[in-house]
C-alpha cells in the first residue's frame, strides 16, 4: 500500500511539473521603431502611405498579417520568420542626367522581403527592410517557363527512378507589344545557392549578380526577331528525347542550345548542327551543363552591352571574395564572375524541393521570393514537371500578357505539364 501511495505522489508531482511548464511562444510587441523601411538608391524621398507586413513563421508556416503603420498592440510570437512588406508610397525619383528634368514625383507600389529574421522573447527585435518598386507591367523579355527538374524513367520494382539528362530547357517570351530582338540576350545561372547563405566579403549583391554560367544568343543585332507574345526555347540538347521515352521532351524544334563541348568521354555533349549554339562566355564545368535539378540556383536574362566582347567581359567583370566558415576562419579568396544588376532583364529565384530557402542570391529588387517544383512538405521531387509564368491579362487581339511583379512566388504556377512535351 505504501508503494502505491508513493507511486501516486510521484505521478502527481510529475503532472504538477508539466502543468507549470509553459512552452507557448511568448508574444513580442512590435512598434514603428522596430521596423525601418528603406527606399531604393535613386529615391530622393519616400513616404509610405499604406501596406501590410506578412510574418511567415519558418518552423510552423503560420502567417501573421499586420497593417502598416503598426498599431499599438501589434505583436508576433517569438520565432524565426520570413518577413514581407507590400504597400504603396509617394516618392521622388532621381532621373539620369540625360533627362530634361532632374527628378519626378510618383505614387508606386513597393515591396520588400527579409528571410530568417529572429524575433526573440526578450523583445530585442529590429528589422531594416529594403523596398523596391513593383513593376506595373513588363515590356521586355521574360523567363516564361523553366524545365529544370528533368525527366526520369518509370519507377522500377523498388520504386526508384533513373534520371534522364538532356531534355532541360527554358522558354523566353517577348512580353511587350513590339518586336524585340534576341541578339545579345544572355541566360545566366547563379554561382551561389539559395539553400546555403555565406556572408561574403565583399558582398556585391546590391550591385551585381554572381554567375557560374553565362550563355549568349549570337547575332548581328537584328538577326533573331521575336514577335509580341511569341517565345524562343533554349535547351540542353536539341533532340527529340521522346525517342528515349514517350514522356520526355521533344526539343528538336528548339531555337538555341547550349553546347559545352564536353572533354569527358563519360559525359559527352550532343550537338545538333541544325540548331544554333549559344555563345559560351563562361561555364564552370568542363563536361555537360545541366540546369540544377535540386532547384537551389537562380536564373536571369541579361542584355549584354552592345560591343562588349567575350574577352572584355572575362577580363573586366570579375571580383575576389571570401567568407568566414563555421569554424570562424576565413576561406581562401576566390575569383568570381559578375553581371551588373542594371543589365538584368528578368530574374527568377528557385528553391529546392527538400531544402530551405536560406536567402535570395540576387538582390531583392530583382526578385523578392522564389518558385519551385515538387512537394516541400514531403520533400519529394516531381520529375517531368515545370514552373510556368502566370497570365496576367489578354489583349483585344489575343496576346497573353504574362505576370511579372518581381515576386516569383506569386508570378509562377508550379508543377505544371511542360509545354514542350
Amino acid at each position: 500500500m505504501k508503494q502505491l501511495k508513493r507511486f501516486a505522489l510521484l505521478c502527481a508531482a510529475a503532472l504538477t511539473v508539466v502543468a507549470c511548464s509553459d512552452n507557448t511562444p511568448k508574444q513580442v510587441s512590435l512598434g514603428t521603431e522596430t521596423i525601418e523601411l528603406t527606399a531604393p538608391a535613386n529615391f530622393s524621398s519616400m513616404t509610405v502611405t499604406g501596406g501590410r507586413y506578412t510574418f511567415t513563421n519558418v518552423t510552423t508556416g503560420v502567417e501573421t498579417v499586420l497593417e502598416y503603420p503598426l498599431s499599438a498592440g501589434a505583436s508576433v510570437a517569438e520565432g524565426l520568420y520570413n518577413v514581407k512588406f507590400e504597400g504603396e508610397a509617394d516618392c521622388v525619383v532621381d532621373l539620369t542626367k540625360a533627362d530634361a528634368e532632374t527628378s519626378t514625383t510618383l505614387t508606386v507600389k513597393m515591396q520588400g522581403v527579409q528571410n530568417n529574421v529572429v524575433v526573440k522573447a526578450d523583445g530585442s527585435f529590429r528589422l531594416t527592410l529594403a523596398l523596391s518598386v513593383v513593376p506595373e507591367s513588363s515590356n521586355d523579355f521574360v523567363i516564361s517557363e523553366i524545365y529544370y527538374v528533368g525527366s526520369a524513367y518509370a519507377a522500377d520494382a523498388s520504386g526508384k527512378q533513373k534520371q534522364y539528362n538532356g531534355d532541360a530547357y527554358i522558354k523566353i517570351t517577348n512580353n511587350s507589344d513590339t518586336v524585340l530582338y534576341a541578339d545579345g540576350l544572355a541566360f545566366v545561372e547563379s554561382e551561389f545557392t539559395t539553400s546555403t547563405k555565406n556572408d561574403y566579403t565583399p558582398m556585391v549583391r546590391d550591385s551585381a549578380i554572381t554567375v557560374d554560367a553565362l550563355f549568349v544568343i549570337p547575332g548581328t543585332g537584328k538577326q533573331y526577331p521575336v514577335q509580341p507574345g511569341e517565345s524562343i526555347v533554349l535547351c540542353d540538347n536539341a533532340q527529340n528525347h521522346k525517342e528515349a521515352d514517350a514522356s520526355f521532351m521533344d526539343l528538336s524544334g528548339a531555337d538555341f542550345e547550349w553546347f559545352t563541348n564536353s572533354t569527358n568521354a563519360n559525359y559527352p555533349d550532343i550537338d545538333n548542327p541544325a540548331v544554333p549554339n549559344l555563345e559560351v562566355y563562361y561555364c564552370y564545368t568542363a563536361t555537360i551543363f545541366v540546369l540544377n535539378k535540386q532547384g537551389t540556383k537562380a536564373y536571369a536574362l541579361v542584355r549584354m552591352p552592345q560591343g562588349l566582347t567575350k574577352e572584355q567581359y572575362l577580363n573586366e567583370y570579375t571580383y575576389t571574395a571570401y567568407y568566414t566558415n563555421v569554424l570562424g576562419k576565413p576561406t581562401t579568396p576566390k575569383t568570381y564572375y559578375k553581371i551588373p544588376n542594371e543589365w538584368v532583364v528578368d530574374a527568377v529565384e528557385m528553391r529546392g524541393y527538400k531544402y530551405e530557402f536560406a536567402w535570395p542570391v540576387f538582390d531583392p529588387s530583382l526578385d523578392i521570393s522564389y518558385t519551385y517544383c515538387g512537394d516541400l512538405t514531403s520533400g519529394t521531387i516531381e520529375y517531368g514537371m515545370a514552373v510556368r509564368r502566370k497570365v496576367a491579362s489578354t489583349t483585344a487581339d489575343g496576346r497573353q500578357v504574362l505576370q511579372d511583379t518581381n515576386n516569383s512566388a506569386e508570378d509562377f504556377e508550379r508543377n505544371v505539364v511542360p509545354s514542350m512535351r
